[in-house]
């Protein structure tokens, strides 16, 4: 870390993990002076995403504690750094992952790919090697900057190019909402609206009931899937799905109890003509999944990874991806590019198109603890902490 001299600009509660594996507290962050392309926001919610667990544990890349958590959330700018010219205080902003907007890749408009994509949002630092935080308790340094933002605050220090601008008259009840949308709700949708890309009549397989999954439902039922089936080892998460998902649905199936070679039969059995999908979405980031998502697609079929870790293995045997003609695909973000598709997810759930509001799951802000056992135990979909 550089040797800049840390002096406090403003103190504010956050959740924090100082060790791997340690318990999340929410404490108290002093926050020094700005940097010229960082923004205060006042949160008004932060959602919760596996990713946060993951970097709880130090198992997130390189992004290890002491960290404030967070990636997905929802405010209103209270302060812009001096290099920041397209962000005023009182603007409301959903906020996303971080990239540079100026690399190749940014300018193609695959900012998901961002050359710069790992420092910018996995680090936890600024690019002078300086930290944004330090812990009041311990004196010590603690990483912020987890997907550019840190979200998991009262008032947080983000970069500028993480925030999508709102109207300033966007309602604090719909900010709320919204909070959800900067990563996993815009994953899911994403890997279909951008990766792949259905024709209707296409037969779609989502593996894993979270909210990545579920976005996926949503966003595949506007392309007129002749199948659209999810599975999950959860019995408890697919009897208690939202009503919007199991009308999107033609099919539903708990794979905790069946083999891979019945699993495998019972879903291709679930398409027309039994022959198989077109598309095959893993929400869920585990290899087997890919292997038999690789076995339940039709000739010239697509396998998407969505979710996933750095350490899992794919499962595909070689001959049948060659004599099948299929295509694996990974995503990050779903290819989204954030001030592309939040505007398009929030124009869609205007229209009543994209009722992602439907498995959410509002809590005190303070009510971390409670949000994530109702997440364990298949009782809440996304929980959304509220900045009251």
């Amino acid at each position: 870390m550089a040797s800049t001299e840390f002096i406090p600009s403003f103190t504010s509660e956050a959740y924090v993990v100082h060790t791997a594996g340690a318990p999340i507290t929410l404490e108290p962050i002093d926050y020094g002076a700005l940097a010229p392309d960082e923004i205060v926001v006042s949160t008004s919610a932060v959602s919760v995403c596996a990713s946060d667990l993951k970097a709880a544990a130090g198992n997130f890349y390189a992004y290890k504690p002491p960290v404030i958590l967070g990636h997905e959330s929802a405010g209103t700018v209270e302060q812009v750094g001096p290099n920041v010219h397209n962000l005023s205080p009182g603007d409301k902003v959903v906020l996303s992952y971080s990239s540079c907007h100026s690399c190749n890749n940014c300018l193609s408009g695959a900012n998901p790919y961002c050359t710069s994509i790992a420092a910018l949002n996995l680090t936890g630092e600024r690019e002078d090697g300086s930290w944004a935080a330090r812990s009041p308790t311990t004196g010590n340094p603690v990483r912020g900057h987890f997907f550019g933002q840190s979200s998991m605050g009262r008032r947080i220090v983000a970069r500028a190019n993480c925030a999508v601008r709102l109207p300033r008259d966007t309602p604090e009840t719909e900010l709320r909402m919204f909070a959800a949308l900067g990563c996993g709700i815009q994953t899911g949708a994403g890997a279909i609206f951008n990766v792949a890309n259905p024709k209707p009549n296409s037969s779609i397989l989502i593996f894993g009931a979270g909210s990545v999954g579920l976005a996926a439902v949503l966003a595949a039922h506007l392309a007129s899937p002749a199948a659209l089936v999810i599975v999950d080892n959860s019995p408890q998460k697919l009897v208690s799905l939202p009503e919007c998902i199991t009308t999107a649905l033609t099919g539903s199936v708990d794979s905790s109890t069946l083999s891979e070679e019945h699993l495998v039969e019972r879903l291709k059995a679930l398409t027309p003509g039994n022959l198989g999908f077109d598309y095959v979405l893993d929400c869920v980031g585990r290899g087997e999944l890919v292997r038999i998502g690789h076995r339940s697609l039709k000739p010239r079929g697509m396998v998407i990874t969505v979710g996933g870790s750095a350490d899992v293995a794919l499962q595909v045997t070689m001959g049948e991806h060659l004599t099948k003609g299929a295509t694996y695909r990974g995503t990050h973000q779903g290819d989204s590019v954030p001030s592309i598709s939040i505007p398009l997810l929030i124009d869609l759930w205007r229209r009543g198109r994209f009722p992602f509001d439907q498995f959410l799951t509002e809590y005190e802000f303070d009510q971390l603890d409670k949000a994530l056992a109702d997440l364990k135990e298949g009782k809440a979909v996304k929980p959304v902490l509220v900045n009251n």
